[in-house]
């Protein structure tokens, strides 16, 4: 990306961060949405600032101090059945997947990370998230070993599902993501509904722009940026700026993968996350 367009992009971002928090009173407004019924929730996902549609795949790069990371998100059209007290929700399978290059190439990227999340929306508009079954490589251990540590699914040992989304977003609406007590406790707040983002992909305006973070790591914050697309096609979430000590700008590049590692253009899939193999299937 070209440097001098990237450090404008910082700047307005920035720009834009300051005047979304100045006014405290925008994470005041919590909401609070009962679980509805199965019966009240599609798979069919058309959110204006995120919609899911079935076949799409949306592709993310991020430079950190440790060279960059690919991300992939590829709508497929699997579901999976959630059990919350005998009531059984049907979700969409999303699958999130994470390449990690300290050279930055693409054709020699590890796989890092490889997760399906489990999205429904409901009448409303809201988008639910309901839970995730991911493997990742465990820095800390030698030889390296998969882990599904982060993976959980509502419904089981007491967690449960939240709003990724609002179907009809406010500034000051502040809203639980997930819930899995001391595991999973992500919450959301909306800023501002007219944020406008630039990025290599494109220019963007009247995007909703979110604040995220999680109590269980304090100090960590990501602002997020969903931007409208005509017909609903688009990815929706167009850039992140995530604040860990050091900023980290993620920006959306384009619909499919990045590059051409492997076959027709695609990275690795499910056969190894790092050097440590995947577990089989049951």
């Amino acid at each position: 990306m070209n440097r001098k367009r990237k450090n404008r992009l910082i700047a307005a971002v920035t720009a834009m961060i300051t005047m979304g928090v100045a006014g405290g009173s925008a994470l005041a407004g919590t909401v609070e949405v009962p679980l509805p019924g199965p019966v009240d929730f599609t798979t069919t996902i058309d959110n204006q600032y995120w919609p899911l549609p079935v076949g799409s795949t949306f592709a993310y790069m991020a430079e950190t101090e440790d060279g960059c990371e690919y991300n992939k998100l590829a709508v497929t059209s699997d579901t999976h059945e959630i059990d919350i007290d005998g009531a059984l929700y049907t979700t969409l399978v999303v699958r999130d997947q994470e390449w990690e290059s300290e050279d930055c190439n693409p054709a020699t990227a590890m796989l890092a990370e490889d997760t399906l999340d489990f999205y429904a929306m409901d009448t409303d508009g809201n988008v639910w998230y309901f839970g995730e079954d991911t493997w990742s490589i465990d820095d800390e251990s030698e030889p390296p070993v998969c882990t599904d540590d982060g993976a959980w699914e509502a419904g089981e040992d007491d967690a449960e599902p939240g709003i990724v989304m609002l179907g009809s977003p406010k500034s000051g609406n502040r809203y639980r993501q997930e819930y899995w007590e001391d595991e999973a406790e992500d919450w959301g707040a909306v800023l501002r509904l007219n944020a406008r983002v630039s990025i290599e992909f494109g220019d963007f305006e009247d995007c909703l722009m979110t604040r995220e973070w999680t109590p269980l790591e304090p100090g960590e914050i990501e602002h997020k940026f969903y931007c409208p697309q005509e017909g609903n096609f688009g990815p929706g979430l167009m850039f992140i700026e995530e604040l860990k000590g050091k900023n980290v700008y993620v920006e959306y590049v384009g619909p499919g993968p990045f590059g051409a590692p492997g076959e027709n253009g695609e990275f690795p899939q499910l056969e190894t996350v790092g050097s440590c193999t995947m577990p089989e299937e049951d």
